[in-house]
Parts: C-alpha cells; sequence; structure tokens
C-alpha cells in the first residue's frame, strides 16, 4: 500500500526558538545564525553519536529517508516515495537522484541506495559498538549480527535494488519505523569516504561530509584555549538547498561552559536560551517571546538489585508516602507527576495522557503502608535503615519533595536516608554502574512515544539502572510497539506503566518545565523537546 508524505505522525509540540548573535554577521542574503553549545561534540558519525551536542549538528547536516517537519509530521528526505507489504515487513523505497554528499575539500559524490545499506551494516555491526543499534532491531537479522551470532551481512534486511531503490525487510511489523528512519543511526555512509578516513570519520572537519542542509567548515577545538577560539562553523548545502530550501547561510556553534548560557543571552552574544524555573529571574531587560515544555519526568528510581529495594511490598510501602498535596506545597510552580510518561509525549493528534489517564500513582496512605511494611519486615535487613543514599544533581523542586518524603519515612519506620548532591558526570557515573540505593533521576525520551520512557524499565532495556522486569509489562511493551492500531499500542502501554507505578519502581514527583526563550533577531527555527535537536533551515533574520 503507498505510504503519502502528510502528518502521519502526531504533533511533537515542538517549540519555535532562536539563536543568533547580537552582532549579526553576513554571510549571504540570510545571515549566519550563532549558537552556544556546552562542549565539544563526541563524534559526528551518526552511527556512534549520543551526546546533544553531537545530535544536533548531525541533524544540520545529515537527511535519510525521511525527516521530520516541525510540527512532528513526516516528510520526503532522501526518499521520494515508498510503499509497505500488506503485513507489514516490507518497505520498498524509489530515492532521488538530487541528494549529494559533499564536504569542506570539495568531496562530490551521489547519495545512493548502497549509501544506506552501508550506513546499516555499519549501525549492526558490533565492532562499530553503536549505542542505539537496538532501537532498530525490528530489521531482519540485525540482532543476529550485533550480537555477532550471525557474521554474513549479506543476511541483513537492507538490500540495495539497484542506484537509487532500496528496500528493507523486518522481522516484524514496526509501525514506527518511518519515525526511527529519520533519526541519526539510519542516516547514509558512504563506504568510499568512511575508509579513506582511515578511523578518523567524523572526528574533524576534513573527515566529515554531508548529505543534509549544511557542511561542515571548521572545527576548531582546543581544551586548553579560551572558549571563543573553539568553535564549529557550517555552511549551507547548495546542493540540498536547491532540493528544500534553506534561509541560512550558515550556522556558528561556539563550545562554551553552559554557566555562560544566561550571560550570553542578556548580552545577546545569543538569543536563544533553555532555562528551568530558577534561571527565569536572572533574565530581565530584554525583547522576547517564551515557548514552554515538560518532556521530562523527575521520580526517584530504586535500585531493586539492592538488599532492601528487592522486596516489592517495602517499595510499595514507601511510594504510599509520597503525599503530593504537600509536594504542591511546597514546589507550588512545578507540575506535580502522577504517571511516568510526561503530558508533551503524543499518540494520533491528542496526548498519551488522554489515553492512558493523567493519575496512576496511589494516593498517600500511611495505614496501608503500615501494613506493607510489616508484611515485608520479614525478608527486611533492619541493620539496612541507617544508611541508604539518596543521589542527585543540583534540583530546589526535587530537594523538597525528598525533604518530605524522607521524613515521612524516617517517623513510620524509622528508615534513614542520606542525600548525595553530584555533579552531572558523578551522578551519571554512579547510575551507570549501579552504584547507589535511591536515586533521583530525570526521565526523557529520544523519539515521541511512551516507548522512549517505558523501555528504561524493561529487561536489557537501553537505561534500565534499576534492574527491575517484569514478564508481563515487557511483553505490554513489545506489543504496543508493534501494534497497527495506536489505541491499541496506548492501551498496552498504559497497562505497562501501571504495572511499574503498581511494582513500586519508579515514584514521579514532577514534570520538569523548560522554557525557551527566544529573542528578537530571527524567527522560524523549531526545537524538537524530544531528541533535543532544532531545525535550522526554515530561520529567517529580522
Amino acid at each position: 500500500m503507498n505510504r503519502l508524505f502528510r502528518g502521519i505522525l502526531s504533533a511533537a509540540l515542538c517549540c519555535v526558538i532562536t539563536a543568533s548573535s547580537g552582532c549579526m554577521e553576513k554571510d549571504g542574503s540570510d545571515g549566519v545564525i550563532k549558537y552556544d553549545i556546552a562542549y565539544n561534540p563526541g563524534s559526528l558519525d551518526p552511527q556512534t553519536a549520543k551526546d546533544d551536542a553531537s545530535l544536533l549538528i548531525v541533524r544540520a547536516m545529515f537527511t535519510g529517508l525521511f525527516r521530520l517537519e516541525p510540527d512532528g509530521s513526516l516528510a520526503a528526505g532522501v526518499a521520494e516515495d515508498y510503499t509497505v507489504s500488506d503485513d507489514g515487513l516490507t518497505y520498498r523505497f524509489k530515492l532521488s537522484s538530487d541528494y549529494k554528499w559533499t564536504d569542506a575539500a570539495g568531496f562530490e559524490a551521489p547519495c545512493t541506495a548502497q549509501d544506506f545499506v552501508y550506513g546499516f551494516q555499519r549501525l549492526f555491526d558490533p565492532e562499530t559498538r553503536a549505542p542505539r543499534a537496538s532501537e532498530y532491531f525490528c530489521i531482519k537479522n540485525s540482532q543476529a549480527i550485533n550480537r555477532g551470532i550471525a557474521k554474513d551481512f549479506s543476511a541483513l534486511g537492507v538490500k540495495a535494488d539497484g542506484d537509487y531503490e532500496l528496500t528493507i525487510t523486518l522481522e516484524y511489523p514496526n509501525p514506527r519505523l518511518p519515525v526511527l528512519l529519520t533519526e541519526a543511526p539510519a542516516m547514509p555512509c558512504n563506504e568510499d569516504y568512511f575508509l579513506d578516513s582511515q578511523g578518523r570519520y567524523g572526528l574533524s572537519d576534513k573527515t566529515t561530509p554531508s548529505n543534509g542542509a549544511f557542511y561542515l567548515r571548521t572545527w576548531d577545538f582546543d581544551p586548553y584555549t579560551i572558549t571563543d577560539n573553539n568553535h564549529l562553523i557550517l555552511r549551507r548545502n547548495a546542493a540540498y538547498s536547491e532540493l528544500n530550501k534553506v534561509y541560512p547561510s550558515g550556522l556558528n556553534f561556539f563550545i562554551e561552559g553552559d554557566e555562560d548560557f544566561v550571560d550570553d543571552f542578556v548580552s545577546n552574544t545569543i538569543n536563544c536560551i533553555a532555562v528551568s524555573e530558577e534561571q527565569r529571574e536572572l533574565i530581565k531587560g530584554k525583547k522576547y517571546t517564551i515557548q514552554e515544555y515538560d518532556a521530562i519526568t523527575v521520580g526517584l528510581l530504586f535500585n531493586t538489585e539492592y538488599g532492601l529495594f528487592r522486596s516489592t511490598d517495602f517499595r510499595q510501602a514507601l511510594a504510599l508516602l509520597a503525599d503530593r498535596d504537600r509536594f504542591a506545597e511546597a514546589a507550588p510552580d512545578s507540575a506535580i507527576a502522577y504517571a511516568i510518561v510526561p503530558g508533551e509525549v503524543t499518540l494520533l493528534d491528542k496526548s498519551y495522557r488522554e489515553y492512558a489517564g493523567e493519575k496512576l500513582t496511589p494516593e498517600y496512605n500511611a495505614e496501608k503502608a503500615r501494613e506493607l511494611y510489616q508484611k515485608a519486615l520479614p525478608e527486611l535487613d533492619i541493620s539496612e535503615f541507617s544508611g541508604a543514599r539518596i543521589i542527585m544533581h543540583e534540583d530546589a523542586p526535587a530537594s523538597a519533595m525528598i525533604s518530605l518524603i524522607m521524613q515521612e519515612w524516617q517517623r513510620e519506620f524509622g528508615f534513614y536516608c542520606v542525600v548525595e548532591t553530584l555533579s552531572t558526570d558523578e551522578f551519571n557515573t554512579r547510575l551507570s554502574s549501579g552504584d547507589f540505593e535511591i536515586a533521583v533521576q530525570e526521565l526523557s525520551g529520544n523519539v515521541n512515544s511512551p516507548s522512549a520512557y517505558l523501555q528504561g524499565f524493561t529487561k536489557g532495556g537501553t537505561g534500565n539502572y534499576s534492574g527491575y522486569s517484569s514478564t508481563s509489562s515487557d511483553s505490554q511493551i513489545t506489543s504496543a510497539g508493534r501494534a497497527t492500531d495506536l489505541s491499541k499500542s496506548a492501551e498496552l502501554y498504559a497497562k505497562a506503566e501501571q504495572s511499574i507505578i503498581d511494582d513500586a519502581v519508579f515514584v514521579p514527583l514532577y514534570y520538569k518545565n523548560e522554557y525557551f526563550y527566544i529573542g528578537e533577531d530571527y524567527a522560524d527555527i523549531y526545537y524538537n523537546p524530544f531528541n533535543k535537536t532544532v531545525d535550522f533551515t526554515q530561520a529567517k533574520a529580522y
């Protein structure tokens, strides 16, 4: 059946944002957008890129089979048409012959079906160590190849049928495949260029090609120099702009410490910034517009592989002492969370929460908590009650809520906790290594889907730091991801989400509001709150 390129995705509530210099550099009629990033990108290789700075720039440089419009709808990328078999297992793509590879040194080559084949071969090659390969295991034989069980790449369900025809065959139906094909891991890779890079692919301006809106002209980074000398300069890809109008002449990304962002915005060095509720007070005396979104859920994550928290009854007892009415009083500017998946996530044309319900968490109930505690006592080591650690970032709303719930735990059970406030690097290391008992975790998704928030509670799921898994909820999440009926998908996700909350693995605290302050120099730049990328292509200077 034919698939037309229209709004098959629900709106991602993408926010208009802006980033430019107060003294605007003109490099062509439409100007150059200037934007701060917090650190040097780890790699601009789409198959291995994982940090936000890398993915932001990859988005500007590469185009896949499909691309996302600012409203979240699907649009044609390199694929100008496609069909899907009635069983949902075979996708056939007709590619445009007008997309070209380029780089700062003048490299030129057509972007062909074989480039997509090679890109997927690299994605699943175990030697690549691609961090997001598992998201694409719906592709035939991909998991076996990635785990080293199958050695023959010709068995992979991605085939070139000529220069501009491509077939992708799946192990099982995945209605979200077109969305996945807009993401970085699914970008093409020119094999000759990759091999000529001699292990430096995506690591310099001399070894990073582009088939997208902008190419990388300069990449300078020296951690021992002043920050003004650390930058990436991108310029408009003329071949791409002939196909899809690109307004800015280029993008300049300056590598700055994130502690400087507010000052830079206020001083017009940049004219877009994402801020927290607390940081809003620091921004005054500037013309701007504001966009708001809540795609992050903050909550308490229990390590279910740690002694006390192996007990479901004990975790449930602790969760029942979360008094959200008092949370609201302690942090009046915060949106109190009653579920795992935030309201920003959509299915069809409405919020997923409208399908799943707004409130899944249990009401505060000290009596029931005491009953569960008594039930759990035989399997608890009371000696462990005096040393449980809660690790967290600096977070005022969460700190206020945690103080309240700790008081409840100590009063009802004599259970005492110590809070450790850590740097981002320290927190991530502790979390990923399992060196914690309780963590204040921020849950976010890289795509607009409930699965992005729930996969971290499945066996072997990316980001499963709790060690928790349930056969029933794992099955529901898997089935939801394969369901062609989105109402059925929502029903299955909701059941899994309720099970995870009922088992008290994650105790939602609040939905984190972030704000984009947008200066007055540019318009029509769009932010995606899920994958944290920016679409600069339609930016227009005032």
